[in-house]
């Protein structure tokens, strides 16, 4: 065995530690590499990183526009609304946090099981998040709470916005309400988004229904930012370091726009108030009210109805499903979303067409004996006596279905669907509303595409009346209506008057918009114009003894079955009928009759006649609005003055009618239509 020497040993392993010095300097350099790389070319990102960890960034939401009616009488605002919350890892800190549990029940009205339930559902989530034990707190409840914060360890009031209704559920279905977004609305939202407006996030809100929907984009705000500083676990520190946090600019957020409507909330007021004087909770029907001139809505009510406030904030699965079981459909928007039957209001549109036809004139003459037989099948008259003979004029005036059915027969369905479609029925008005239903005017290529079958001659009978296939939306009505008080301008409905900024600026203002003038003589409007005037203000007119005294108005009851009738039973009286199978009072007008100003229809479901059923309805809106704009005229004192000059027609003296009375003579003075549906009622899909 041979040794090396020291010499020879240094200077084979001198070789070896050439490779280490290598490998020390490859490794000082990727360590120095990387350093570099980290402070100098990235320096500022990972530093923004840094304070990242202990600056939070904060959502600064902005508060939605609000929505006025046409006076600025503020109708939907954002109120605060004050919440409870616990944080589980300050108040378990405490030894006696059950305690702590005990008062706060006493203090917010709230048994302290339900608040253990609440902590004990949250267990999965991390300590230091707040959890909602309560919403909405009442004053009281969040003074009592404030003033005993410093012996409420984790109890905490935490201040949120509420898109609140300042009328409740008044208009619920225009205005609409808000929600939560979902995952399935994220992308189509974001879509839509303007130029500078901010991205909608999980647990934004958004406008699900209504004008809050609709006018989206008008009404959201741009979201603002604000930085604080936290410590490890995203708990805001109580003693900042302002210094940080200053060289942030915060953004600041921007309110919504705000819409001005269309509306009269004074009379959306009246509507209401007249519909509870006559059905208390049982309010089942639709009010809308135009400007004949402009197309302006002046109130629209649907009923029954629901608080949208209560949307604002999630909605409790109870209340849901309240709303989706009521068998009246609460939500939904009864103006647009349901057509019905408009009964003796559409014999205005037979009359029109048979004048305007030349298939009669002012003076012609049917003698009405109760009936009307058309091959093997009679049909009835309201009035199983009969009127004797009348003209068009009295016709209109006493809703005489026979003289009605001879026109029908006379003119034929197609010409009847002409005059219909002329004055904007059996398609949608425009509206800027959701889910407006189109309604139906039939004929015979459209029965035939629909059920493969040949139009009936009796058929036709039954739609001059307003019953069989015909639908149509109360909107669609007061627009009829409103073109036969004006000289046949249809105008396009609108509901927003203008868009104004949150410092008052008028942004956009909307602008009337006419859709056609319908090709009707001055003499056929007059001659209509005259009977429908006789209808409210003549003795034998089918609304004259609900009349309001003084104000003047022209319009047409009309009532329509929900159920087939069979001819023994066509005289029934119908508030002796189970109430979900009586017949609906609708009722169509405008005023004042010489240049009309308002147009309003009424449905009102269940209520057996449109002459005391609709009509009154109708008429308190009518008054609400010409005392409002017309005081020289309509005033109560105007109203006396000329009752004491004797220029008011005796028979505006009489009395209105009490209920008692109006069941007693109720057959001879409504209209009650009684021709069933032979197909039953048609769906929407009918007028594609």
């Amino acid at each position: 065995m041979s040794f090396l020497g020291q010499d020879e040993q240094i200077r084979e392993y001198q070789f070896r530690f050439r490779y280490l010095y290598i490998s020390l300097f490859i490794a000082f350099f990727i360590l120095f590499s990387r350093l570099w790389y980290l402070q100098v070319m990235n320096g500022d990102k990972y530093r923004q990183y840094s304070e990242d960890n202990r600056i939070k960034k904060v959502k600064i939401t902005s508060p939605r526009g609000m929505i006025f009616d046409r006076n600025k009488k503020l109708l939907v605002d954002n109120r605060p609304a004050f919440d409870l919350e616990v944080t589980p890892q300050e108040l378990y800190a405490d030894k006696e946090w059950k305690k702590t549990i005990t008062i706060l029940s006493k203090m917010v009205k709230m048994p302290s099981e339900e608040i253990l339930d609440t902590l004990e559902r949250a267990k999965g989530q991390q300590n230091f998040l707040p959890i909602k034990i309560k919403q909405d707190l009442e004053q009281e409840e969040v003074a009592i709470v404030e003033a005993h914060k410093l012996e409420l360890p984790g109890i905490n009031i935490q201040m949120e916005i509420k898109r609140t209704n300042l009328f409740g559920d008044l208009a619920a279905h225009l205005m609409g309400y808000i929600g939560e977004v979902n995952p399935t609305e994220l992308p189509k939202l974001n879509k839509l988004i303007v130029p500078g407006g901010t991205q909608y996030k999980m647990g934004d809100v958004t406008g699900k229904f209504g004008l809050e929907s609709r006018m989206e984009s008008v009404l959201r705000g741009i979201d603002g930012e604000e930085y604080m500083e936290v410590d490890a676990l995203g708990h805001r520190k109580k003693s900042t370091n302002k210094s940080i946090t200053s060289s942030l600019k915060p953004k600041v957020s921007l309110p919504g726009k705000n819409l001005i409507l269309t509306i009269d909330q004074d009379l959306q007021i009246a509507a209401q108030k007249a519909m509870e004087k006559l059905y208390g909770k049982k309010q089942i029907g639709a009010v809308i009210a135009l400007n004949p001139k402009t197309g302006e809505i002046l109130a629209a009510l649907s009923q029954p109805s629901f608080d949208p406030t209560l949307f604002s904030r999630g909605v409790s699965s109870k209340l849901w499903s309240e709303l989706l079981n009521n068998e009246y459909h609460p939500l939904r928007d009864k103006t647009i979303q349901d057509h019905y039957s408009p009964g003796s209001t559409f014999k205005t549109i037979t009359a029109i067409a048979a004048l305007e036809e030349k298939v009669i004139d002012e003076n012609t003459t049917v003698n009405c004996t109760g009936s009307f037989r058309l091959g093997n099948r009679v049909y009835h008259c309201w009035n199983k006596h009969g009127h004797g003979v009348v003209n068009i004029r009295k016709a209109i005036k006493e809703s005489c279905d026979v003289f009605f059915y001879r026109m029908g027969q006379r003119l034929g369905i197609d010409t009847i669907a002409k005059y219909a479609n002329m004055l904007g029925l059996g398609r949608k008005t425009g509206v800027n509303l959701a889910h407006e239903e189109p309604g139906l005017i039939p004929t015979e290529e459209w029965k035939k595409r629909r059920f493969g079958q040949e139009w009936i001659a009796g058929e036709t009978l039954s739609c001059a009346i307003g019953q069989s296939y015909i639908l149509t939306t109360p909107l669609q009505l007061a627009n009829a209506y409103a073109a036969i008080g004006t000289g046949g301008y249809l105008w396009k409905p609108y509901i927003v008057k203008y868009i104004e900024s949150p410092d008052g600026r008028i942004l956009k203002e909307f602008q009337p918009e006419l859709l056609s003038q319908a090709k009707i003589s001055k003499t056929t409007l007059d001659l209509v114009r005259g009977g429908l005037t006789a209808v409210v203000n003549e003795p034998g007119g089918t609304t004259f003894g609900h009349r309001i005294p003084g104000i003047d108005a022209a319009g047409k009851t009309g009532s329509t079955q929900v159920i087939r009738l069979s001819a023994d039973k066509i005289h029934t009286k119908c508030e002796s009928m189970p109430f979900n199978v009586r017949d609906n009072g609708v009722f169509a007008a405008f005023a004042p009759p010489d240049d009309p100003t308002i147009a309003v229809a009424v449905l009102a479901e269940h209520s057996c006649h449109g002459g005391s059923g609709a009509a009154p309805i109708a008429l308190e809106v009518i008054k609400a609005y010409l005392q409002k704009y017309m005081p020289e005229r309509y005033s109560d004192d105007a109203i006396k003055a000329k009752l004491k000059s004797g220029t008011l027609a005796k028979t505006t003296r009489a009395r209105i009618k009490t209920d008692d009375e109006e069941d007693e003579d109720a057959v001879r003075t409504n209209d009650i239509n009684v021709e069933p549906n032979p197909a039953g009622p048609p769906t929407p899909e009918d007028n594609d």
